[in-house]
């Protein structure tokens, strides 16, 4: 779901489909306006998945209080392997 301009509420709405996935194993959200709301509905919609491989959400506006849903949901992703942030405002507070 590459630069499709999604927004918040597109990523709300995406993460009440996640919930529901229970073998996913990469999402990729790249370049979609998703910012902090987006971030926190997807994070909280993936806390129990336990397949998930990949996450690429770049380029979203995520600042620090998505990145810190982001680093909750992450405490229990002992399989994921990849996680691409980049080029999101989050700053130093939020590594």
């Amino acid at each position: 779901m590459d630069s499709n301009d999604i927004g918040e509420e597109g990523a709300e709405e995406i993460a009440t489909c996640l919930e529901q996935m229970d073998s996913l194993k990469k999402v990729c959200i790249e370049n979609n306006n998703i910012k902090d709301r987006g971030a926190i509905a997807l994070s909280q919609a993936l806390e129990d998945n336990e397949t998930l491989l990949s996450l690429h959400l770049e380029n979203n506006g995520i600042s620090l209080q998505g990145a810190e849903a982001i680093g909750t949901m992450l405490e229990s992703k002992y399989k994921l392997s990849k996680l691409n942030i980049n080029k999101n405002p989050i700053g130093d507070e939020g590594f």
